[in-house]
């Protein structure tokens, strides 16, 4: 069995083998000999032998673990593109808001309002990325709806503030 890639056709392995062990390896987890002997017409003693002397276990574990771990290294990298896209945005908020605290108070102003709605933007920002974190892992967060309660504040206070 070649080590790079077992799940390709080996040396001296036949094409109608080959064909036979890709529709076992399409079959995922339900995989079985006697449903590729179905499928493919031939025989169960005819199956198991090629599954024996290609090692179809051994490559369908292996092919199997290749695509979990592709799959895991692309959600890695979704999640971290969408983090470094969001910390981009984080700094330039930070500074926005900066340079907006310092115009308040030359103009000796109460900036509340302002900066109560800054933040509930950075708290959007942020529930996004969660929820991108959480699309891509499959699994709800506890992290959006502590993120929603906050909002919920933010917007109460901006109407007290207006109000």
């Amino acid at each position: 069995m070649t080590d790079e890639q077992p799940w390709v056709r080996q040396p001296g392995e036949r094409s109608n083998a080959y064909d036979a062990f890709r529709i076992f390896l399409r079959m995922g987890k339900d995989r079985t000999l006697p449903r590729v002997a179905e499928e493919t017409g031939m025989s169960h003693s005819m199956v198991s032998t090629w599954s024996l002397n290609n090692e179809w276990t051994a490559r369908s574990a292996a092919y199997d673990s290749y695509t979990v771990n592709a799959h895991l290294d692309g959600a890695v990298h979704e999640l971290a593109r969408i983090r470094d896209k969001n910390l981009a945005l984080m700094d330039k908020l930070r500074g926005l808001l900066d340079s907006r605290l310092d115009v308040f108070i030359e103009k000796k102003q109460d900036p509340t309002a302002m900066w109560s709605r800054a933040v509930e933007v950075m708290a959007r920002v942020e529930q996004n990325s969660i929820l991108a974190g959480d699309k891509l892992a499959g699994a709800p967060s506890e992290a959006v709806t502590r993120v929603d309660k906050l909002i919920e504040k933010l917007e109460k206070m901006n109407a007290e503030a207006q109000g």
